[in-house]
């Protein structure tokens, strides 16, 4: 393999550069932990208190969050394609970073909107930085892709696993401002050099081929190398946009991005309302992330093996499964624990598939365009998720109804991938695009 011209650091000449592609999307996606809506969960509390603002007006901050990038998606996605993530990360880096440490000098309710609006249009916080993390990855390789996306990907359950007991330790001990303070440097201090000094575009601009295949391989290696379950295809937009399994795996995706915000923004709540303390409501629900960390590396493996559809039934209908503990909850550990083990464990599954199935069905090439224009539908349904089940239970409904309904969609959800077969693109299609 040929030494990288373009890398200043000393490196095994026998390391395939796209192995440091997936660390530097790990450290991202750790580092952007602290602005996701887990965390966010453990501030809405304080800060409602403190500034007298309803649990439900406070997580409109989410969806404005989610409707700014989704809205820049499309852009985003079209200029990783264009010129990488490099510079893009960087920039995004900085808007996280500077975003959330304003938090800390909020007074009014619409000054929050507007920095979590930010963060989203930033890339970090919200939809984009799948499309600045996970993307790349994707783009540098095609047979050992499910590992390593997987990698990439646990990134942000690890660094939620990270920053639970941490945003809890600094809200107590320091108040919810500081805490904003410390998570806003960390996302800037880490990003922002990983991103520039380490990200590059795709193996080709090094010299390189997906994996690191070599042209020198032996048949052998190259019948082992040659995937079965992701296409050698390269879709466009608009080939993407006339496949109906497109458009049936984005109504899947919607549903649950509903459902998933939803329950992520007020299940802590939840259990506290239902006599848990702090705690153990702190340690029950960083099990789900830490559970995260080893399912999404398995299901990574296993999406190198096994269809990815039969990973979203896998995933949908081990949401639904998570529900039970909380349609049934006690104030007893047990009930949170059996929570947040089955969900982490089925949001391998489900986060496996969200970021496999665009690149295995439609190609490396497009891949940041095509899910920068199927983003915003998933967008905007996860944004309406945190208001919807705000209002709902603030209008007395019991909770476990919510919870039974939330149950039941995600089964739906499992059904619908499951149907969503892999796409073949034919010579007719071919022609149209």
């Amino acid at each position: 393999m040929k030494r990288l011209p373009t890398v200043w650091f000393p490196m095994p000449a026998r390391l395939y550069y796209g192995w440091v592609i997936v660390a530097v999307a790990l450290l991202m996606n750790m580092a952007a932990a602290g602005a996701n809506p887990v965390v966010f969960s453990f501030f809405i509390s304080p800060m409602s208190t403190d500034l007298g603002w309803s649990r439900s007006s406070l997580t409109w901050a989410v969806t404005f969050q989610l409707v700014t990038g989704g809205a820049i998606a499309p852009l985003l996605g079209m200029l990783v394609d264009k010129i990488g993530a490099r510079w893009l990360g960087v920039m995004a880096g900085l808007i996280a970073g500077v975003s959330i440490m304003s938090l800390s000098l909020v007074h009014h309710l619409w000054m929050v909107y507007a920095l979590f609006a930010l963060s989203g249009a930033g890339g970090f916080g919200g939809p984009g930085a799948a499309l600045l993390t996970i993307v790349p990855v994707a783009k540098w390789f095609q047979v050992k892709r499910g590992r390593a996306v997987a990698i990439a990907s646990v990134g942000m359950p690890a660094g939620t696993v990270l920053c639970i007991p941490l945003a809890q330790w600094l809200i107590s001990a320091y108040g919810w401002r500081t805490a904003w303070v410390v998570f806003g440097v960390v996302v800037s201090a880490v990003v922002i050099p990983a991103c520039g000094l380490f990200m590059r575009k795709v193996p080709e601009d090094l010299g390189l081929k997906p994996d690191g295949v070599t042209d020198t391989a032996s048949p052998a290696q190259a019948a082992k190398a040659r995937p079965s379950l992701a296409t050698a295809e390269n879709w466009s937009a608009k080939q993407v946009l006339r496949s109906p399994t497109m458009w049936l795996v984005l109504v899947a995706m919607a549903m649950a991005g509903m459902v998933l915000n939803g329950t992520l923004i007020y299940r802590v709540s939840f259990w506290e309302d239902i006599g848990m303390s702090p705690g153990l409501v702190a340690f029950g629900t960083a099990l789900d992330p830490f559970t995260v960390v080893f399912s999404g590396i398995a299901f990574g493996l296993v999406a190198e093996r096994l269809v990815i559809r039969y990973l979203g039934l896998i995933g949908g209908v081990g949401f639904g499964l998570a529900m039970l503990p909380m349609v049934f909850a006690t104030s007893h550990a047990y009930s949170i624990a059996a929570h947040g083990v089955i969900w982490g464990a089925s949001a391998g599954a489900y986060i496996t598939v969200n970021n496999l199935v665009w690149p295995n069905y439609f190609g490396r090439k497009s891949l940041g365009t095509i899910q920068g224009i199927v983003l915003p539908v998933t967008v905007l349904a996860s944004g309406l998720g945190a208001p919807l089940y705000g209002y709902l239970l603030d209008s007395g409904i019991n909770p476990r109804v919510v919870w039974t309904g939330t149950s039941v969609v995600f089964a739906v959800v499992g059904a619908l991938l499951l149907l969503a077969k892999r796409p073949r693109l034919s010579k007719a299609v071919s022609r149209a695009g």
